[in-house]
């Protein structure tokens, strides 16, 4: 393998179900710790395989914001007040 894509490729549901899990506990199954550049690297490869191989509603961090009885703000905007910006 000579890239990451190609790498992502090789990627199964079951290796995608054993980083999940790594990442959510912090630690390999060994009980070796997951260091944050390793979370962060993890974290990329699970977005960019479910990118290709999992529908849009069942990805990790989706946000069903069609259905949502909530208000939630529009996300287009920017959130964090700046000095030109007045305070409400």
């Amino acid at each position: 393998m000579n890239t990451v894509d190609e790498l992502i490729e090789a990627l199964t549901p079951a290796m995608l179900t054993d980083l999940k899990r790594a990442l959510e506990r912090g630690k390999f199954p060994d009980g070796r710790p997951v260091t944050t550049e390793q979370k962060e690297l993890m974290l990329e490869a699970i977005i960019r395989y479910e990118a290709f191989h999992t529908p849009e509603e069942a990805r990790t961090g989706f946000i069903d914001t069609g259905k949502s009885s909530c208000d939630v703000p529009n996300l287009k905007n920017d959130l964090i007040p700046t000095q030109e910006m007045p305070n409400d």
